[in-house]
This record gives C-alpha cells, sequence and structure tokens, in this order.
C-alpha cells in the first residue's frame, strides 16, 4: 500500500525523488521554496530564447540522469550536444579541443608528452563505469593537483589545460577537488559531447515537474519549509511546517536542500549527520547577454587560459549556447553566458565591464557594445560544496536518526547533476524498501 511522501526541496534531487517515487505507487508532494523548481538549474526566457541562470551541461557518462531524463519524458532530440567541444582561449591563441577520446591525443593546446599522457589517463578512466570511480580506493585521499603531478604532466598542462578547463566543471581552480571525484568526471567526459537541453537546463525540472502532475504527484512551489515537526514521542516526523504556519502532514519525508539549509533543518533532529554536512562552498557569477549578430559559429564553449586576477573579475568561461539549443537564429538573438568563478574570495563586481575588455582582446573586430545588450547577472554562492580531499568520506548517509527521514541532494554523493539525481532516486529505493 502506497505511503503519503513529502520531498522537501524541488531541485533536481527532490523532483528525482519525487518521480521515483510517484511510480512506486506513492503519495507525493514537493515542496519547494522558490518561485519554480529546479533550484540552481533554471532558465529564464528573453526575446524567445532561453537564457540558463549559469551555465551547466550534461556530460554523456551521467546514467541516473539519462533515466531521469527519460522518466520526465523529454526525447533524446531535445538534448543538444556540443559537437564542437571547447576552445581554449589564452596566451598561446586559439586551440580547439574535440569531445571524446580523440580530443584527448589530438589536442594542439598540450606538449607532445603530455598529449600522450593525456590520452593514457582519458583512456584508462574510459574502462568501466564512471561511477566506480567514486568508490572508497579510488584517490579519495588525494587531490587532483597531486595525482596529476604523479602522472607526470607538467606545469604548463595544470596551467593552461586542467585549471582552466576543471577550474569550470569543479568551480575551483586550485584543483583541490579529490582525485578519485577528478577522475570521474573526465570518465564521465571521455563518453561523448555534453549537451543542452533545446529549452535550457530549465527544462530538466520543468518537464520532471510537469511529469510529477501528470501522475498524480504535486509540487508546491513557494512552500518554504521553517521545521520538520516531530511527534509527541520524539520519534517520527508528522509534518513539514512552512513559513506562513501551514502543515504539510505525511508518513515518510525527504529531506532534498542545498547544505546551508539542510544543517538548519536537520540538526536539532539528528545533529551528528548536520555535522556532516560539506561546509566549504564553490560559487559562480554568471553574466547573459542578447546578441544581435553572433560572436562566433559552431557549438563550442570557450575557455579562457589567460591569467587570472587574485581579486578582480575574469571571464572563466564563455559560450553562445543559442549555437547549439536554437541554431540559426533567424530573428537575430544570440543568447551568450560569461562564468566568473569566485570561490575562494574572488569578486565578480564589474565583470559585465570585463566581458567586453575580453571580447575586444579575443575578438578585436567584433564591436560588443554595438551588439550586445546586458540580460542580468546571476550568483550562486553556494553553487556546490568543494570536494577536497576526505570531504566525500564524511557525507552524512542518506538515512537519519529519523526514522522516516531520508537524505537527498549532493551533499550525500557527490557535487554534479549526476550527484543530485541519484541521490534522489537513492532516496526512494530507501523509502519504497520500508514502506510496509
Amino acid at each position: 500500500m502506497g505511503a503519503r511522501c513529502v520531498v522537501v526541496g524541488g531541485g533536481l534531487s527532490g523532483l528525482a525523488a519525487g518521480l521515483r517515487l510517484r511510480d512506486a505507487g506513492h503519495e507525493v508532494v514537493v515542496a519547494e521554496a522558490g518561485a519554480d523548481p529546479g533550484g540552481r538549474t533554471r532558465t529564464s526566457w528573453h526575446r524567445g530564447r532561453p537564457v540558463d541562470r549559469g551555465f551547466q551541461v550534461t556530460f554523456a557518462g551521467y546514467r541516473e540522469t539519462r533515466s531521469f531524463i527519460e522518466s520526465a519524458g523529454i526525447p533524446r532530440r531535445d538534448l543538444r550536444p556540443m559537437t564542437g567541444g571547447a576552445v581554449f582561449v589564452g596566451p598561446d591563441g586559439a586551440r580547439p579541443f574535440p569531445p571524446g577520446p580523440a580530443g584527448l591525443a589530438r589536442f594542439e593546446g598540450l606538449q607532445r608528452g603530455d598529449r600522450a599522457r593525456l590520452a593514457k589517463l582519458g583512456a584508462e578512466v574510459a574502462r568501466g563505469r564512471p561511477a566506480a570511480r567514486l568508490a572508497p580506493g579510488g584517490g579519495e585521499d588525494q587531490t587532483a593537483e597531486d595525482h596529476l603531478r604523479e602522472r607526470g604532466f607538467s606545469e604548463h598542462a595544470l596551467d593552461r589545460f586542467f585549471r582552466p578547463f576543471f577550474g569550470n566543471v569543479l568551480l575551483d581552480h586550485s584543483l583541490s577537488a579529490d582525485a578519485g571525484y577528478f577522475r570521474f568526471l573526465l570518465s564521465t567526459m571521455a563518453r561523448g559531447p555534453a549537451t543542452i537541453p533545446s529549452d535550457g537546463q530549465g527544462m530538466l525540472a520543468d518537464w520532471a515537474s510537469a511529469a510529477l502532475g501528470q501522475r498524480g504527484g504535486r509540487v508546491s512551489c513557494g512552500t518554504e519549509v521553517e521545521a520538520l515537526e516531530l511527534d509527541d514521542r520524539g520519534e517520527r516526523i508528522v509534518a513539514a511546517r512552512s513559513s506562513d504556519g501551514t502543515a504539510i502532514e505525511g508518513d515518510w519525508f525527504v529531506l532534498a536542500v542545498d547544505p546551508p539549509e539542510a544543517r538548519r533543518l536537520l540538526d536539532p533532529l539528528d545533529a551528528a549527520s548536520a555535522e556532516r554536512v560539506p561546509r566549504e562552498p564553490a560559487s559562480v557569477v554568471t553574466a547573459s547577454f542578447a546578441l544581435s549578430r553572433p560572436l562566433y559559429r559552431g557549438r563550442v564553449v570557450l575557455v579562457n587560459t589567460g591569467d587570472r586576477p587574485d581579486d578582480g573579475p575574469c571571464v572563466d568561461i564563455l559560450c553562445q549556447t543559442t549555437n547549439t539549443v536554437r541554431p540559426g537564429a533567424p530573428d537575430g538573438v544570440h543568447i551568450v553566458l560569461a562564468g566568473c568563478v569566485t570561490t575562494g574570495g574572488r569578486s565578480a563586481q564589474g565583470l559585465v565591464a570585463e566581458v567586453e575588455r575580453q571580447v575586444a582582446e579575443w575578438a578585436p573586430r567584433f564591436a560588443w557594445s554595438e551588439h550586445a545588450e546586458p540580460i542580468e547577472i546571476v550568483e550562486h554562492p553556494w553553487a556546490q560544496y568543494r570536494p577536497f580531499p576526505g570531504v566525500r568520506a564524511a557525507l552524512p548517509g542518506p538515512r537519519t536518526a529519523v526514522h522516516n527521514l531520508v537524505l537527498a541532494g549532493d551533499l550525500t554523493t557527490h557535487p554534479s547533476v549526476e550527484g543530485a539525481v541519484s541521490s534522489g532516486h537513492r532516496a526512494a529505493a530507501i523509502i519504497d524498501a520500508l514502506v510496509p
């Protein structure tokens, strides 16, 4: 017999849990504090073009995410591949880096020895399932930088390839993530081009929310949960109390919110698990623009390999996303996202002006001020946690001290879309197995 399940948090982990629970026959309510579901994975619209509120892609090796996308009903044709990969732009000029294993061996931005080492490393991590790279004993006690040095990579490779590229994936240019997580990311990339949904990343949450509603579940946006209330014995949660005083009653609860909120809600119930929630955030600021003429052609992302200031704004990554999701742009609207990684205290103040300066350096013939219209600046101070060595091993598990409360979110796995979705699927499986 199905149970009434309340999911607190309507990001990808909460929606993944909600869909799985509903498909298993349980009554589901998802309480989301924001005006729309999706968390960081949201998309606004400008003159009929999707504008992601932060640059994100889905990698080919994300198996749980693929299952989630299929469950949401998103057609495969709506997952648009970035077939051109990346172009590294900096002091050495523009160097294309094609996606997939072939790109690892042919990348001209590396010296011959580093190319061979990269191809060998790529072939090594491409064997087996990517998730296996996250298992204990897979390098979680060593930083990615130390691992790469151990493999013989030069300083040039570290500074002009790994820091610029993985600095944008990890939102941390220090390469201080644990080596196991780094190898997991590399293995997902080696399996083919990344994709962006045709309506932007927010399409994942929008379709999942709609699919849940079509199957009889409910997503309640604008519902901020203030506390989880225990029964008179202090043994089980009986309701999620919202800021307006409304009680959302349930039999089972999934907590799928960001780390600061998870710690706040969890601490009165299970202080030991709350203490294990990661505390070091990685942050990013994204500026979006509409161009009246294209800056470049091709389904590629531009990666800045130049020197970065210690404290001022820097265009770490730039992507004309409409090349992938809305190719052709017949009405002359081309959307560009420029990301500035702010982890470690860097300021993004003045990012709009810095984008114009950087584009003038990369494409001096492009009249940016004439063709570019700023849309918005979006800051994510808690975009993900920083997976230093040892952090993943110390994360809270999905089970808590309260029998009917299960944790989800990448704070229980690893900081990625795949981590969020897989945690939601795991939480749903636990509840379904425990329901009498």
